[in-house]
């Protein structure tokens, strides 16, 4: 059976063909790559005050982090050359600034999504902790900006990285 994916597949070296118990390998962190159920209150509960990120999902296919801001903390202006991101809402609200002025305003249980290419600025809005799960493909290279379009913050230059 065919598909338009077949160049993802291809690239994907553990195809199974049938249904198969689940191959994770035990693993003694509390949370992180390799569970496949993870109690986000414990994570919060771990990591502390805001701002912070843990990975928590990571195969050849799918880079999951958690991210947590404090009210007006935001991130640093990059942009992905190779993959769309998108986020899941879990908590407060957010504003994403993007390239060409458009802003997208979010709040909890909303879903963002920013193609390949985009300049994105993530800020925490209100007064309350934002918190939100981003879904990437590895390697999940960022492009930093030194400055973002919308908004007059500005950043030292920065290599790429993920």
């Amino acid at each position: 059976m065919g598909t338009e994916y077949e160049g993802v597949v291809a690239a994907i070296n553990d195809v199974v063909e049938g249904p198969i118990p689940p191959r994770v390998e035990q693993v003694d962190n509390l949370f992180g790559p390799g569970l496949m159920h993870i109690e986000i209150q414990e994570i919060v509960d771990t990591m502390g005050p805001p701002p912070w990120s843990k990975l928590l999902i990571e195969d050849e296919r799918n880079r999951g982090t958690l991210i947590a801001s404090a009210p007006g903390q935001g991130n640093h202006a990059h942009w992905h050359s190779d993959f769309d991101e998108w986020w899941f809402v879990m908590a407060g609200k957010l504003k994403w600034e993007l390239t060409g002025g458009k802003i997208i305003h979010a709040q909890k249980g909303d879903i963002v999504w920013i193609p390949r290419g985009t300049v994105h600025h993530i800020v925490t809005e209100g007064d309350e902790m934002s918190m939100r799960f981003a879904v990437a493909m590895p390697p999940a290279v960022h492009v930093w900006q030194e400055e973002c379009e919308n908004c007059d913050v500005t950043w030292e230059k920065r290599s790429p990285s993920d």
